[in-house]
């Protein structure tokens, strides 16, 4: 074997420009391999954090019976949310209410670890605000932990011998006990005052216990249990109570920063065009995105192959996953059938607005409408399983009043005749022209019946008196202040407009004999 040739190397040595040169490429090379390896771990990392949290959680008393990809959707891009003090939904704007907030993940190790009287928790939301979500992040987190101070174990009461698996759990004196789900429990159902006193039987032995509801399910604030009728055994300190109370806690909408921390941790910076998409979708619809299940639709959206260029297609792409998931929670219910009973409430609430005071409506008339309607949905259904949330008062109105506009435009195009000759909002106005826009950009004519509908500024008030002359100034003028397009021909060069995009007229085609003769 031949020794190195050391002079190989001697003209880098000898000449600084080649040495520089070198080392620069030398630079350039070894950075390359830096950004792959970044761009690998950064695929990777959030992959393997992933199935590594789903192993943790798959051999877990409680945490098996949610399926896999329930798991994977948990735990993967989870942005820790806030919680208050006091009832996010029961506001006309989510975000508008300012309860003292929280994280969440900080307020429940409080209430876990901490001496207190409210040795049982229940954290209410409504749907979509992702309380199942935080149990399985929370359990991740204990799983995580090497020194534990107590057990954690989970339970799903939709599930038939939820009861039987709570009775199986060892020790559990020294067991925190997380019950999910009380609004889809088909004995609290039938009676939530009733059930919740049996599994206040069933965990009296257990050291904590949390529940997670939707806010909605109690027709009343005041229905949401306070006293637990537990007595508390042993010395007490003065002026403490002789019993455990229900310790509340609401899930807060995510807050801005929140929304962009987690388009951030969905779309890194490899994929900006992505994120700068879902941004977009934001703006739009920025209350809607103040709830992570809806927030994770913009997904959906970004993957298809389909363009989405009008909001109520957002709209649409959202109410139609919000109920796919209602179907899929419990039997017998139908997403066409709470479809329908959510359309025809929109009209409801809207045009009886005044009469009532509000665009709300007491539980007890719900099952009165459905009846009406020949909806077949039972009353539990239509209070806890549908587009509404609940107030302090027990009255029902819709998660946010934008879809509340949306659903009485769908049901507007479907031919309903209580939504003509009534002043349309300015939302549910946007909505309709940007239906017909659609169509127009198609080549398609408009699909329904637009007498009675005022659309107000998106209408061209024709003039009632003609003028006697325009100048061709003042016509391009006018051409130019309105967008309208006029091509450039040789006998009209004054006054075209070539780069005006139009407008889509709302006139149906009518053919009408001019030269026939009206009848004597």
């Amino acid at each position: 074997m031949m020794p190195t040739d050391s002079t190989a190397f001697s003209p880098l040595l000898s000449d600084p420009v080649e040495l520089i040169k070198f080392i620069g490429a030398l630079i350039s090379i070894l950075a390359a391999l830096v950004a792959i390896l970044i761009g690998v771990m950064t695929k990777l990392w959030p992959l393997w954090k992933v199935r590594r949290d789903r192993r943790s959680l798959d051999k877990r008393f409680g945490a098996q019976l949610y399926p896999k990809a329930a798991i994977e959707n948990a735990v993967r891009f989870y942005i820790e949310p806030d919680c208050q003090s006091l009832d996010p939904g029961g506001a006309e704007e989510p975000k508008l209410v300012y309860g003292a907030r929280q994280n969440l993940f900080a307020a429940v190790d409080q209430a876990l670890y901490s001496t207190t009287q409210h040795r049982y928790v229940i954290l209410l939301a409504d749907s979509g605000m992702g309380k199942s979500t935080f149990l399985l992040n929370y359990y991740v987190r204990y799983l995580r932990r090497r020194r534990r101070n107590f057990n954690l174990e989970l339970v799903p009461l939709n599930i038939p011998d939820a009861d039987e698996r709570i009775a199986k759990i060892e020790d559990k004196a020294q067991t925190v006990l997380f019950l999910d789900a009380l609004d889809e429990d088909t004995l609290a159902i039938v009676d939530h005052a009733e059930r919740l006193a049996n599994l206040r039987a069933l965990t009296l032995d257990f050291e904590r216990v949390l529940i997670t509801c939707r806010t909605q399910f109690f027709p009343k604030d005041e229905e949401i249990p306070r006293e637990t009728g537990v007595v508390i055994v042993g010395p007490r300190d003065a002026g403490e109570q002789g019993q455990y109370y229900y310790h509340k806690l609401y899930l807060s909408p995510f807050t801005d920063d929140q929304v962009q921390a987690y388009l951030m941790k969905r779309y890194p910076f490899r994929q900006k065009r992505k994120r700068e998409k879902a941004l977009d979708i934001v703006k739009r619809i920025p209350q809607l995105s103040a709830r992570p299940m809806l927030l994770a639709r913009i997904d959906v959206l970004l993957q298809s192959d389909r363009e989405t260029t009008f909001v109520f297609e957002l709209y649409e792409e959202m109410v139609q996953g919000w109920l796919v998931r209602e179907e899929g929670i419990l039997e017998g219910i139908r997403k066409d059938f709470l479809r329908e009973f959510s359309e025809r409430l929109a009209v409801d609430l809207y045009i009886n607005r005044k009469d009532r005071g509000s665009e709300r409506i007491p539980k007890i008339m719900l099952a009165g409408l459905a009846a009406e309607w020949q909806i077949p949905l039972e009353d539990w259904q239509l209070s806890g399983r549908s587009l509404l949330n609940r107030d302090a008062e027990g009255n029902y109105k819709f998660a946010h009043r934008s879809i509340m506009e949306y659903l009485f435009v769908r049901r507007l195009i479907k031919g309903d005749r209580k939504c003509r000759n009534i002043e349309l909002t300015d939302q549910m106005q946007s909505f309709i022209w940007e239906v017909i826009q659609k169509g127009a950009t198609a080549g398609q004519p408009i699909g329904f019946d637009l007498d009675g509908v005022n659309l107000g500024r998106y209408q061209l008030r024709l003039r009632s008196k003609s003028l006697k002359s325009l100048t061709g100034k003042a016509v391009k003028s006018m051409l130019a202040e309105q967008g309208f397009y006029c091509a450039k021909h040789d006998w009209s060069k004054e006054w075209c407009n070539p780069r005006g995009q139009g407008i889509q007229h709302l006139y149906q085609s009518t053919n009408i004999n001019l030269l026939k003769k009206p009848a004597k």
